[in-house]
């Protein structure tokens, strides 16, 4: 790890569920010291269904890797007064409590800022920390509700549906890492540390990029086009003869191969789909004729046809299927990760520096592991305070 860019930047990490612990597992991949700061309880992802491994959860061991794990109580006056003693000695301190808790506990970033003005203190909130939902509970599937992901996912006419990865939680994670990197570099020009926002709601809604644009420009209301995409035409999975295929043949030069390699190639030059435009507006008429042709063929058949003439193609792959495939097995996408004397499997970050795709993946740690280590090592705190600690 001191060989990773982010090696020698401290991070206190008081997140838990997903994307917090993401956010700082990214941060830790990269070369950051971060530890993980829990309750006496623990994260409660550490018991997630449905899958457990040697008492504790592979949702947990997911996200947690590469961290060092303390407890603090930040309810009694010498935990806080620990945790104050550490943001002296870090560079980052980030957290996703509910809207107002840190102003209970005392750890807002003006508290923080104020005994260690070199500090970034990231706060990852629900909805952000003003407006009418401020104070709202916020989790993955309602927060893709409310930011309009859910209502252009599925086949037309058919029933909403959510994203198959909690995307809210997740690109929260990956935007708190990237503010939190830009914070660093700001402060190495400044000097002064600063404060970080990252929200789930405006993270899942910024995720609509061009759709939003679409929608503010033309006041029209995105609807879902199932696999396809609302303006390139045919570009979405269709089925072989032995599975399913994801084609996109948008343009005009590989929408003309296209109609070569089908036998349709007066499909090319019908003025109803001569051009990117036009196809948009006719894809009814033009999509039942592609989809009877392709089912024609396999799909290891039309890959290599499709391959070979320029065209963007894929297989659906199944999960287990993308993790097997040879383009993960390149990169080792699937790290090992020893824990309580069994071997898990994770997926790494997929950064990679100087060309080498093998950062070290250690275990997540155990509640507390190394609260007395950090007390000690750190803060310089005498065998009988952290015994008094412990006790209390």
């Amino acid at each position: 790890m001191a060989q990773l860019p982010l090696s020698g930047v401290r991070v206190l990490d008081l997140t838990q569920a997903l994307a917090g612990p993401f956010a700082t597992m990214i941060l830790a991949d990269m070369g950051a010291e971060v530890i993980k700061i829990e309750s006496p309880s623990g994260d409660l992802t550490r018991t997630t269904p449905p899958h457990i491994v040697q008492g504790t959860s592979l949702y947990f061991l997911t996200n947690n890797r590469n961290k060092r794990g303390m407890v603090l109580d930040l309810k009694q006056a010498d935990a806080l007064a620990a945790f104050y003693d550490l943001c002296k000695v870090a560079d980052v301190v980030i957290y996703n409590f509910s809207e107002g808790v840190v102003d209970r506990l005392k750890i807002d970033a003006d508290t923080l800022r104020a005994i260690n003005p070199q500090l970034v203190v990231c706060n990852m909130t629900g909805y952000g920390r003003k407006g009418p939902d401020a104070r709202r509970r916020a989790v993955d599937p309602i927060v893709q509700s409310l930011a309009g992901a859910v209502s252009i996912t599925g086949v037309p006419g058919g029933e909403p549906v959510r994203a198959g990865v909690p995307s809210a939680d997740l690109a929260t994670g990956l935007y708190a890492a990237i503010g939190v990197l830009a914070a660093l570099h700001g402060r190495s020009r400044s000097g002064t540390g600063s404060s970080v926002e990252a929200s789930l709601f405006h993270s899942q809604l910024s995720l609509l990029n061009y759709m939003a644009t679409y929608c503010a420009y033309s006041g029209d209301v995105p609807q879902p086009v199932g696999s396809g995409h609302p303006g390139t035409v045919p570009s979405q999975v269709f089925k072989t003869a032995d599975g399913w295929l994801t084609i996109d043949a948008g343009f005009d030069r590989h929408f003309q191969t296209l109609c070569g390699l089908l036998g349709k190639e007066a499909l090319a030059r019908d003025p109803r789909f001569v051009s990117r435009q036009t196809r948009a507006q006719h894809r009814g008429e033009l999509l039942p004729v592609i989809m009877a042709a392709i089912e024609q063929r396999t799909t290891a058949q039309w890959v290599r046809v499709l391959d070979e003439a320029g065209i963007p193609c894929g297989k659906v792959n199944n999960v287990k299927e993308a993790l097997e495939s040879p383009q993960s097995l390149a990169y080792h996408a699937l790290r090992d990760v020893q824990y309580r004397g069994e071997t898990v499997q994770v997926l790494a970050t997929p950064v990679w520096f100087e060309g080498d795709s093998e950062h070290p993946v250690e275990p997540p740690p155990e509640l507390g592991q190394h609260t007395a280590d950090i007390l000690r090592g750190l803060l310089g705190y005498d065998d009988a305070r952290i015994a008094a600690l412990t006790q209390a």
